[in-house]
């Protein structure tokens, strides 16, 4: 890991609420591609380390070949495997319930 320092980023807590939002059948999502386009796009011009920047590619790589309308691809995706992505996704920002967790 990076040990740069990096700045908040609400366009990152953004895109995990349309994230969650999506998973749980709340949103379109078109709402979480638009978030994702927009996280990466503030990487790219503000000061953030290198693995932000990874991050915020990936998401914009799969929220365009889920929504191939906004460019085009050789790769698409169908909405049910980027349901399934970010879902994946997700997973990191669940509450871990070990059973000695308190």
């Amino acid at each position: 890991m990076s040990s740069e320092p990096s700045i908040p980023l609400p366009e990152f807590r953004e895109l995990i609420r349309c994230a969650r939002a999506y998973v749980a059948g709340d949103l379109h999502f078109s709402y979480v591609c638009s978030a994702a386009g927009a996280f990466r796009d503030v990487t790219k011009v503000l000061p953030v380390n290198r693995e932000i920047k990874q991050i915020a590619e990936e998401w914009a790589e799969m929220a365009t070949r889920a929504w191939p309308e906004m460019a085009q691809i050789a790769n698409p995706i169908s909405e049910d495997d980027f349901l399934k992505w970010v879902s994946e996704k997700m997973n990191v920002f669940q509450p871990v319930n070990f059973p000695n967790a308190q």
